[in-house]
């Protein structure tokens, strides 16, 4: 039983997935029509892994921030994230924030085994999205989602899946 709850656990997730693939991907879903990625950094509360409310008002204005949207069982996410992670001291001006719909304790794991080198240091924050808000604040066209914004809050460039990390790195040191 407990074998067909998590197939059934699995399937509800791509589920999910699916949907939201199709509301990034444009598709009209309750009237809800895709536009361009956020062109400066939206209202939003997220959560810091230890259950503290994390909001615009606590982004850093002395870095450039660098708002990652990953989900733990995207491969394109594992690999970017992991690029990301090797070369993280490339990184001069970025505010790394990796935000994901995940849990915790997932998002944790994920770290420990795709982004180690990201982890406890003091230009990244890892943050939850528990009212699933940032899809329709931040506006991401896929999973992974990397904004570069500007001291100003306002977007540099967007980077999708596949982007070269050589690109990532030189529009956050500009």
């Amino acid at each position: 039983m407990n074998a067909n709850f998590k197939i059934l656990q699995k399937n509800h997730r791509q589920a999910l997935v699916i949907f939201f693939i199709c509301l990034i991907a444009g598709l009209s879903v309750d009237g809800y029509a895709q536009s361009s990625p956020a062109k400066s950094i939206p209202d939003f509360t997220f959560y810091k892994l230890n259950g503290q409310p994390f909001s615009r008002k606590d982004l850093t204005k002395s870095k450039k921030p660098m708002i990652v949207f990953f989900d733990v069982t995207c491969d394109h996410c594992q690999k970017e994230l992991k690029a990301m992670s090797d070369r993280v001291e490339e990184f001069k001006k970025a505010q790394f924030y990796l935000v994901s719909m995940d849990n915790a304790p997932t998002i944790k794991s994920f770290m420990k085994k795709y982004a180690s080198k990201m982890v406890d240091r003091s230009n990244v924050t890892l943050l939850t999205d528990l009212h699933k808000q940032f899809i329709t604040r931040f506006m991401p066209v896929q999973y992974p989602a990397t904004f570069v914004y500007g001291t100003d809050w306002k977007l540099i460039k967007y980077f999708g899946q596949n982007s070269k990390m050589s690109d990532i790195i030189s529009t956050s040191n500009r």
